[in-house]
């Protein structure tokens, strides 16, 4: 990056830097906490951690840390305590994965991240009956089969199956961009970003959370489909103000910072500006949809429809309030960025994730041009020797190929 793209520090360093919006004095709605989660964050944690997930301790430790115990908390103020350990169980599952297709052994691996999808999928359709080694799809088998015994709205359940499918169709999508270092433009990668930003999930899981059973027809109501995707666009573009300097030391140009320097041409101190009106006119559409909301007829899903944007509103203010007190985006310094709100950009380092992936194989690079060169050499020879079958074993070669581009799963 060049020095015309960083506002300098004021101090004596002179360590590049730049300043991050005001976001917590235009949140939706007042910051709360699960009253259940200092007796459940640390028990969630511990079930995850009963996996293998992490088999590295210094990652496993860097995980612990994050405290997304208390961003379920801040999340999920009004769930009970039985579901509320599951929605920890949720966010700790869904992050582990994340984490996985951000910082580690999965972050450039298109076909790894496509394999992944499908055993998540498998597990969530058939919790109780699919068996797999992949250490996270165990995790979301245990996770899925205990909300459905729980209980859970078939609507809020076929939501959530749908929006994790759209969710990790998006990572794939996200990490096949960052393997090719395609940099979108922005409204495209806007519309990318609300499904790998797994915010429509967290939304499904938010009628979960207080057993809500709202009507198809009301949730496709144009006016709750706009503040949807704004309350989505909040967090998820808020995010990546936040995390931009994590994601820049790692060489990782997947953010909204980065899309508006490339297609504006402009500085990074730039750039955050334009991501956080963004994020600012969102907020204000979000309050300006929600006064125009008109009764759905019913008492009860009148008052269902208010508890559901509520937990819209309380992502948006949670996300705020936990990336600015978690170790995630800011280290130490998170309390002198939250104060100051001045960010001392970091120089290059190494990924945080896990490069090891429990239960999980593909094939290498090499290993699948090995075999690819193979797959050739055995099919020339046929064609030489059967020539008259030249169109079959044509297509034989192109299935082959398309198989092993795909590379080999355990599961």
């Amino acid at each position: 990056m060049s020095s015309s793209n960083i506002i300098r520090a004021s101090d004596a360093s002179k360590q590049p830097c730049y300043t991050i919006p005001d976001f917590i004095s235009i949140s939706p709605s007042p910051l709360r906490v699960n009253p259940y989660h200092g007796s459940t964050a640390q028990v969630s944690m511990d079930w995850l951690d009963s996996f293998g997930v992490h088999p590295n301790p210094k990652h496993r430790a860097a995980f612990q840390s994050m405290d997304f115990g208390m961003l379920t908390a801040m999340c999920y103020a009004d769930a009970n305590q039985e579901r509320f350990r599951l929605l920890c169980d949720y966010i700790n599952a869904l992050f582990a994965y994340d984490d996985l297709a951000d910082e580690g052994g999965l972050r450039k691996d298109g076909d790894g991240t496509r394999k992944a999808a499908d055993i998540i999928m498998q597990c969530l359709r058939s919790p109780t009956t699919h068996s797999t080694p992949f250490k996270i799809g165990k995790v979301f088998s245990s996770l899925w089969s205990r909300v459905l015994e729980a209980g859970i709205s078939p609507g809020a359940n076929r939501r959530f199956i749908e929006t994790t499918d759209l969710y990790l169709q998006a990572v794939h999508q996200h990490v096949v961009n960052r393997s090719k270092d395609t940099i979108l433009d922005i409204e495209t990668f806007i519309q990318l970003r609300r499904d790998n930003g797994a915010l429509k999930m967290c939304f499904a899981m938010g009628e979960f959370s207080l057993g809500l059973n709202i009507p198809d027809e009301v949730l496709q109501h144009p006016l709750i489909k706009i503040m949807e995707d704004a309350a989505n666009d909040v967090v998820v573009l808020s995010n990546d103000i936040y995390s931009y300097n994590i994601e820049q030391a790692q060489g990782d140009t997947q953010n909204i910072i980065e899309t508006t320097m490339k297609q504006k041409s402009c500085s990074l101190q730039e750039a955050m500006d334009f991501a956080g009106k963004l994020v600012t006119d969102r907020v204000k559409l979000f309050a300006d949809c929600k006064q125009k909301l008109p009764s759905f007829g019913s008492a009860r899903i009148d008052h269902e429809v208010q508890q559901y944007l509520g937990i819209c509103e309380d992502w948006m203010t949670a996300g705020f309030h936990w990336s600015l007190r978690s170790d995630r985006y800011f280290g130490n310094d998170a309390a002198e960025v939250k104060r100051t709100r001045v960010v001392k950009l970091l120089p290059k380092r190494e990924l945080r994730g896990e490069s090891v992936i429990p239960g999980f194989t593909t094939s290498s690079p090499a290993q699948r041009g090995d075999m690819t060169k193979m797959t050739r050499s055995v099919v020339d020879l046929a064609l030489r020797l059967f020539g008259s079958y030249a169109t079959i074993g044509m297509h034989v070669v192109e299935w082959v190929l398309a198989f092993n581009h795909r590379g080999t799963l355990v599961s």
